[in-house]
């Protein structure tokens, strides 16, 4: 067990004897997370400049809350917040063992995550749990195709997990598609963590060599930084190929820096499994009102167990529901379902709500559509238009697009056809982190991009 001391505060990180949790009552779950929530509370008002400013201005007194339940009265915490990273500290930089970075996609500064040992220690044991989770155990072998350099916490967070469940794990990185697999065949990879749009590439890659990524014996594909499925939980197109074509289960997960925390599906694949020692995790409205389970908002957690930058009510951006179903796997544990949208991202197109990544989901891995982006523009009106930039065959015309897209998504936007050098070069802007840039909101002379929804930094 780790504990921090702190103005008189024993701050506890919730490890292992609270893995049980996942299959405990309601009551239990319920009894457990308010104890730790309290300390978070405490500690984080003790110990954050920012939080000692926020809640006098906004009159809270954290002796005040006794109750989960009471949550709901703090303040909620901001992307925009982080640039003053040091007013978030809890602790001395002698106890700052690791930086991380999250990614200046906009043209901003990074944000600063710093973390002491107890951190690390706790993204280990939630990678681990996540491993698990999917059914690895200390018998695979892991590539982890995920940047371990550049100060960013995806990595670094998977290969802790890796080692604390005593798997053999390939530190492979985002490197080239080439290099990933003669590393799967040489060392006999069984379980591949990455983004789906790499691990396409890769087994492209293969089979354009005439080599055949179902016999390479990899059998769980750990999905970060991309969706897997719409809201029905049915596979997008894209996974479904990867299943094909790896001849293997792909899981999804959702995560960002800012939260440290992993949400992963179980064997059962029906949505990431809440941590209830990890995480607090709200779905509010507009207003920021909490919704009923099964109902969609703004997904906002609280991340439990951190020391060095605590948080409390963090607006992820990411629009999702809460699944409160018993899982056939037999966790009890609410699940989020897969993220539709960043809000920030909502478009209303001819009286339909649309995210941008449904359009690009429903097409992936379809063999007539290579790569694409949307754009959207302001009408006159006040309208949005959005436009679908797609690199396809132009001599099989564009109404196949049109059908997926009235099956799938109701709506069809205009539709330009662009070049595959085109589609790529404003795709992928970030290639060190294999991030994929496809929306491109350009309303209101806003020239702005925005990255896909699901996020893993």
């Amino acid at each position: 067990m780790n504990e921090v001391a702190a103005h008189g505060i024993r701050f506890e990180f919730p490890g292992q004897e609270y893995a049980a949790l996942q299959y405990a009552g309601a009551d239990e779950i319920r009894e457990a997370q308010t104890r730790l929530f309290l300390r978070h509370l405490h500690y984080t008002a003790g110990n954050s400049i920012f939080y000692q400013r926020l809640f006098k201005d906004k009159g809270v007194d954290a002796n005040n809350i006794r109750t989960l339940s009471d949550i709901v009265g703090l303040p909620l915490t901001e992307k925009k917040h982080l640039g003053n990273s040091n007013s978030f500290l809890c602790v001395g930089n002698s106890e700052i063992v690791d930086i991380n970075l999250t990614s200046a996609t906009t043209g901003s500064v990074p944000t600063v995550l710093s973390l002491t040992s107890g951190d690390l220690a706790r993204l280990a044991y939630n990678e681990e749990i996540a491993f698990a989770m999917t059914g690895i155990t200390k018998q695979d072998t892991l590539l982890i195709c995920a940047a371990l350099d550049k100060c960013f916490m995806a990595g670094i967070a998977y290969f802790l997990g890796g080692v604390k469940l005593k798997s053999r794990v390939i530190r492979s990185g985002s490197g080239s598609v080439s290099s990933q697999w003669e590393l799967i065949k040489l060392l006999g990879a069984s379980a591949i963590v990455g983004v789906p749009s790499l691990m396409y590439k890769i087994g492209q890659y293969a089979l354009n060599k005439g080599e055949d990524p179902a016999k390479a014996g990899v059998k769980r594909l750990i999905a970060i930084g991309e969706p897997t499925k719409d809201a029905g939980m049915k596979l997008l197109p894209l996974a479904q190929e990867l299943e094909n074509m790896w001849n293997a289960w792909i899981f999804s997960t959702y995560a960002s820096s800012e939260i440290a925390t992993t949400f992963c599906e179980c064997t059962a694949r029906c949505g990431g499994h809440l941590r209830p020692e990890l995480n607090i995790t709200e779905i509010l409205d507009d207003a920021g009102k909490p919704v009923p389970d099964g109902v969609y908002g703004e997904v906002v957690v609280t991340p439990l167990g951190v020391t060095g930058m605590p948080l409390i009510r963090f607006k992820t951006g990411d629009i999702s529901c809460l699944i409160d179903e018993k899982c056939t796997c037999g966790r009890t544990t609410k699940r989020i379902a897969p993220i539709i949208g960043r809000k920030n991202q909502m478009l209303k197109y001819k009286g339909t709500t649309v995210f941008p990544n449904a359009i690009i989901g429903c097409l992936e891995g379809d063999q007539r559509f290579y790569n694409g982006y949307i754009e959207a523009y302001m009408n006159q009106d006040g309208t949005d238009r959005i436009v679908l930039n797609a690199a396809i065959d132009a001599t099989k015309g564009t109404e196949w697009i049109k059908d997926v897209l009235r099956a799938k998504v109701r709506v069809v936007p205009e539709i330009r056809i662009v070049d595959r050098d085109v589609a790529d070069n404003k795709v992928y802007q970030f290639e060190k982190k294999r991030k994929r840039i496809t929306f491109f909101d350009l309303r209101q002379n806003r020239v702005e991009f925005c990255q896909d929804n699901a996020k893993n930094e």
